[in-house]
């Protein structure tokens, strides 16, 4: 069970005065208008504060630092600002500058600071190195060398194909309708994608990611992956998961082909939705198991999909079970 931050009127006050004075630093003084969607995003979905952000004040490092002391509640402070610089796609230097002092006052450096950086000096080959040697560890769970080498046998071996493994997943059809496993099933067929097993298919380990687009209501289009990685974000508490959404944003926000995701999808400008993304963070917030990290996909295979979303704590989600690509 994630501890999550419970912020109150006072903390989530500093906490949007702090995004402000981030994302004021443009050229005219101003927040750009997607910052300030992001900020209400953020406010509602994040905060469920109701202040007038119209006459929020500036906040020094130094004054936030000595006001927010619980240090969950930095560290997701420091993630949210975090982004940015990413929101309106400019990459603005003397904002970065500033997160750069927020985390310092807060005594923090996680991964993503230090890739906000790789990012602004155009080193995107070696964040993709460190990218992905941590989501080997975090996101596929090959954290040591034997289990790395296995990872990368049996992808291999799936991708030549796997009768065996193929007849498993092809069985899902059976399963009752509504159930993840045999929403699974055609989650994989409406997208004409082959099977875990089938030949040119893509490791299983795979299939969590996909679990966390069922059940958290996100398509497969480059909105639905923006926003099912901030569902993600959500459900890492160790700041992987904003490492995960960063992937997302450069390739289908900023419009670099960053990472294998583009060969299949092809890079875009302008998916990042706040208002939609951070309901999405919301969800993942809200959800106690970390989906990627700890479900158990063939023991609630059978499960309605409508269950198992209320078992793990996710919001009610009107619409179909089965989205369609």
């Amino acid at each position: 069970m994630k501890n999550l931050p419970k912020w109150n009127a006072s903390e989530a006050q500093i906490f949007l005065q702090a995004m402000n004075s981030v994302g004021s630093l443009d050229a005219n003084g101003s927040p750009e208008a997607i910052i300030l969607e992001f900020i209400k995003s953020v406010q509602s979905h994040v905060l469920h504060s109701d202040i007038d952000i119209q006459y929020l004040e500036s906040i020094t490092p130094a004054a936030c630092a000595a006001l927010i002391k619980d240090e969950d509640k930095r560290v997701q402070l420091i993630q949210i600002l975090i982004l940015l610089p990413y929101v309106d796609m400019s990459l603005n230097s003397q904002m970065i500058d500033m997160v750069d002092e927020y985390a310092n006052a807060f005594g923090l450096n996680p991964n993503t600071l230090r890739d906000l950086h790789k990012v602004k000096d155009n080193q995107l080959k070696r964040l993709l190195w460190d990218y992905g040697r941590r989501s080997m560890d975090e996101f596929l769970g090959l954290n040591s060398a034997p289990k790395l080498v296995k990872g990368f046998v049996d992808a291999i071996h799936q991708s030549v194909g796997d009768p065996i493994l193929a007849s498993k997943y092809k069985g899902l059809v059976n399963y009752p309708e509504g159930s993840l496993g045999h929403s699974i099933f055609y989650w994989y067929r409406d997208r004409e994608w082959p099977l875990p097993g089938e030949h040119k298919s893509m490791s299983e380990l795979l299939i969590k990611h996909d679990c966390c687009h069922i059940l958290g209501g996100f398509n497969t289009d480059t909105y639905g992956e923006m926003n099912v990685a901030a569902f993600q974000a959500g459900l890492f508490s160790d700041g992987f998961g904003f490492e995960s959404l960063l992937e997302v944003i450069l390739d289908f926000h900023l419009g670099k082909k960053f990472s294998t995701v583009g060969d299949i999808i092809p890079p875009s400008t302008g998916s990042f939705v706040p208002d939609d993304a951070m309901a999405g963070y919301e969800k993942g917030l809200c959800c106690n198991v970390n989906i990627i990290q700890d479900l158990d996909f063939w023991s609630v295979a059978n499960v309605q999909v409508s269950a198992i979303r209320e078992n793990l704590g996710i919001p009610r989600i009107d619409g179909p079970i089965l989205i369609k690509p």
